[in-house]
C-alpha cells in the first residue's frame, strides 16, 4: 500500500488515550479522544492535504479492531503533517 508521496494516517495517532508507545503519534495537548477516520479525514481536508479514506482497516497492532485509515498526499515530514492534522481535530469533535 506504498505509494510515493503518500503516507499512512492511523486514527490512533491522535487518541489522547493512549500513550506514546501504545501508538499516539502526536503531543498530548494536541491529542483528542477517541478520533475517527472520518474526522481525521475532514481535518486532513481541511489542512489543505489530499485525503483519501479506507473504512475497513486495522493497525497491524490491534487487528481486531477495524478503525479505517487515511491516506495523505504530502511531500512535508510526516510529523509536520500529523501536527497540521491534530490542530484541526479539536474543532470538529
Amino acid at each position: 500500500m506504498r505509494n510515493k508521496g503518500k503516507f499512512i494516517v492511523w486514527p490512533q495517532y491522535f487518541d489522547a488515550s493512549l500513550t506514546w508507545n501504545e501508538g499516539r503519534r502526536v503531543p498530548q495537548r494536541l491529542a483528542t479522544k477517541l478520533p475517527r477516520a472520518d474526522e481525521v479525514g475532514k481535518a486532513a481536508y481541511d489542512a489543505g492535504y489530499n485525503p483519501e479514506l479506507v473504512k475497513n482497516a486495522a493497525h497491524p497492532h490491534t487487528p481486531w479492531s477495524i478503525t479505517g485509515l487515511v491516506l495523505v498526499e504530502s511531500k512535508e515530514k510526516k510529523g509536520k503533517v500529523l501536527k497540521d492534522i491534530a490542530s484541526r481535530l479539536p474543532r470538529i469533535t
